[in-house]
């Protein structure tokens, strides 16, 4: 299809011509060079002048018998230029036929992209998107291809999404775009095995439990905190002297109790800490060998996990895969880590326990045939080293300008023409870096199977609001009187309207019934609270939820009442001493209380008093002034936990949206302004939650 004609100066590495068809930027073109051959080129940009369009095109070269060769004379002004075709694509950009299918190339009518397996196994693999736009659902793609490859993989799964590869796609919307891909619903039990822990086990897993022979070196990595020195000395005296090279955690115990020194007494908690986690056992341990077979997805499925011990799961899969790869024991695979961020930080944001292990991973397992694959929605925080040596990168959209430099720094071949390009791929696009020398925009395919990460559908959304649960803040501050209070010119203005549960509830007092009110961060499932005009939020209060009855009531005791003794605690509370020391031990292990020298004390942020008396006094409305609507990320589900702790009689429960004003001043920089209070606000900022949201509008 003819699309324009070259205009202007031209060389042979690139040209400008004027549109006067249908094309886009980072569409392939071609055009015959003065020697007839046809070149292959692809938009970089294009510009509207007056009543021209005018299109910029990257020359990438053209397919002769000794491979693809540059033109050397500049062209000539006047030629026509096509839209290239698929045969043309694929010859040139060395397009292969087989692989891991992912999709079919932007532009493109039936041309497929594989992905080489042997590529990510030796360059390993980063997927990077904003949260929303698709990398749970591409990495499921993979998985499928994986499969159908036999090549293995080991996913650590955070949140649980991927086990529905088990299940047939049925989705209708999705099942009709099927034959544009070329594939059918399929489910993949009989390769799928899924691995849970004790607290999280679901039908149809395995208890996932590790070898409980342990390093010393192994222990003190998996230690939640640093040893002091003199902890430290003692350990590594019961380990020199007993001269064994693995240790069960009560075989160390052991070891450690022969030692003289008063400060031993310091160290056994926190090998109990280790213990406590369920997760080492001497018989019946999972193995490598058991996660990595020819054609098996082993999902390590962490849902509902509390973070370091998620870390310390990855940890010594990690090692022990390693390990078993070096030596040959275990079959080439793909280890692959949702969340990477959280696994392996960038240093500034602090360190993991399995940190190392991946960077090790990352810089040495190409060597030994295990590949890795980090998926992030923060690029910034994932640690730059495992990052800059994912040499193929699949991006969708990403907007935050950290994140954009983060990626450009550690990534090569991250141009300003292509960066732009991702700050605005749509949903189910992506682009391919690493595969060829050329990125390329792919439509990604439909998944056969289920998928896991799917958001709640609209129609339940609609039923919601039609019953009269979603309420809304009406803002007292509006556009002019915003741009009053900002601090430099204002280049861009969006109001949005940020999710709170809105619990109106009944209390007991001895001066009759009271109402008081209770407000939920929907992103956080903190409690919020107004403190001299500005929104604030408990700190550490969804601590609270997951402990049982005594530990609830000793967090909360302490929170309440300041610094106590242990005797003080056991004698108010009812609470044997031998009980108590145990909840004690498991309470500071969760970092919800700290020692003071003989005392105890609450690490949490949360005062109940002052939550209660401090309550927002606005009543939400029914009906909203314009702006958009984020949708809370926690589920409704922690509602009864919360009102479990405050006990109130009646309770009216109703999801609320609060007003705040997104300022992007003219040199750049972002405020955000409080649209019942008219504050600045800072928390919303220092969360990151203002780097997903949209400012263009």
């Amino acid at each position: 299809m003819l699309v324009g004609k070259i205009i202007g100066k031209t060389s042979p590495e690139s040209y400008n011509f004027e549109v006067t068809g249908i094309i886009r930027k980072m569409d392939f073109v071609a055009t015959r060079d003065p020697e007839r051959h046809w070149v292959l080129g692809r938009i970089d940009d294009i510009i509207q002048q007056e009543t021209q369009t005018i299109a910029t095109v990257s020359v990438i070269g053209y397919a002769d018998k000794d491979g693809v060769k540059m033109p050397r004379i500049p062209f000539k002004p006047n030629s026509y230029v096509y839209k290239a075709d698929d045969a043309s694509i694929k010859k040139v950009l060395g397009l292969k036929n087989d692989g891991l299918y992912v999709g079919i190339l932007d532009g493109s009518e039936k041309l497929k992209v594989y992905l080489d397996p042997k590529l990510l196994m030796t360059k390993h693999l980063a997927i990077l998107a904003k949260s929303g736009f698709g990398k749970s659902y591409l990495a499921g793609v993979l998985l499928e291809e994986f499969i159908e490859n036999e090549i293995p993989a080991v996913v650590i799964d955070p949140h649980g999404e991927y086990l529905t590869l088990r299940n047939p796609n049925k989705k209708q919307e999705e099942i009709k775009y099927m034959p544009i891909f070329d594939i059918e619903p399929k489910g993949y039990s009989k390769n799928i095995e899924i691995y849970c822990l004790d607290k999280n086990l679901t039908e149809g897993a395995r208890r996932l439990k590790l070898r409980g022979k342990l390093t010393h070196q192994e222990i003190l990595d998996m230690l939640p905190f640093k040893l002091s020195p003199t902890q430290l000395s003692i350990i590594y005296t019961a380990v020199t002297e007993s001269e064994k090279q693995e240790y069960t955690l009560d075989e160390l115990k052991r070891e450690v109790m022969k030692n003289k020194s008063p400060s031993k007494w310091t160290v056994i908690p926190v090998l109990d800490l280790i213990k406590s986690t369920g997760l080492f056992d001497v018989f019946g341990y999972i193995t490598p060998q058991d996660l990595v077979k020819k054609g098996k997805i082993s999902i390590i499925n962490l849902k509902g996990i509390e973070p370091d011990i998620q870390q310390l799961v990855v940890y010594k899969l990690a090692k022990d895969l390693f390990f078993a790869r070096k030596m040959n024991k275990i079959p080439p695979f793909i280890f692959i880590i949702e969340e990477a961020h959280n696994f392996a930080p960038e240093r500034s944001f602090g360190e993991a326990i399995s940190s190392r292990v991946i960077r090790t991973i990352a810089s040495e397992g190409r060597k030994f045939g295990m590949g890795l694959c980090v998926i992030t929605q923060r690029p910034a925080r994932i640690d730059k080293n495992v990052l800059s040596q994912c040499t193929t990168q699949i991006f969708l959209r990403i907007t935050n300008p950290n994140d954009l430099k983060s990626i450009s720094d550690s990534v090569e071949g991250i141009t300003k023409g292509l960066e732009s390009q991702i700050k605005i791929l749509p949903i189910g696009t992506a682009c391919v870096v690493g595969l060829i020398e050329q990125p390329l925009l792919v439509n990604v395919r439909i998944k056969k199977t289920e998928h896991g990460g799917a958001p709640a559908s609209l129609s339940e959304k609609f039923k919601e609001q039609e019953s009269g649960n979603i309420l809304y803040f009406y803002p007292k501050f509006f556009e002019e009187d915003v741009k009053k209070i900002a601090s430099k010119d204002i280049e861009r203005i969006k109001l949005i309207y940020y999710p709170l549960y809105y619990l109106k509830c009944k209390f007991k007092t001895t001066e009759g019934d009271k109402i008081d009110n209770i407000f939920v961060d929907g992103m956080t499932g903190e409690l919020v609270y107004l403190n001299n005009n500005l929104l604030e939020r408990t700190g550490g209060f969804t601590k609270l939820l997951e402990l049982d009855t005594k530990q609830k009531a000793v967090a909360i005791f302490l929170t309440s009442y300041g610094s106590t003794d242990f005797n003080t605690i056991s004698k108010r509370l009812k609470i044997k001493e031998e009980e108590l020391m145990d909840i004690l031990s498991f309470l500071k292990k969760k970092n919800i209380v700290l020692m003071d020298g003989m005392l105890f004390k609450s690490n949490l942020k949360v005062n109940f008093e002052e939550i209660l008396e401090k309550q927002i006094q606005e009543a939400p409305l029914s009906y909203k002034y314009t702006g958009e609507v984020i949708e809370p990320k926690v589920k409704k589900e922690i509602i009864p936990k919360i009102l479990d702790i405050f006990n109130p009689d009646a309770v009216d429960k109703k999801t609320a949206f609060y007003p705040f004003w997104i300022l992007v001043l003219s040199d750049g920089t972002v405020e955000v302004v409080d649209g019942l209070t008219g504050e600045k606000d800072e928390y919303l900022k220092s969360t990151g939650f203002i780097d997903n949201i949209s400012l263009h509008s």
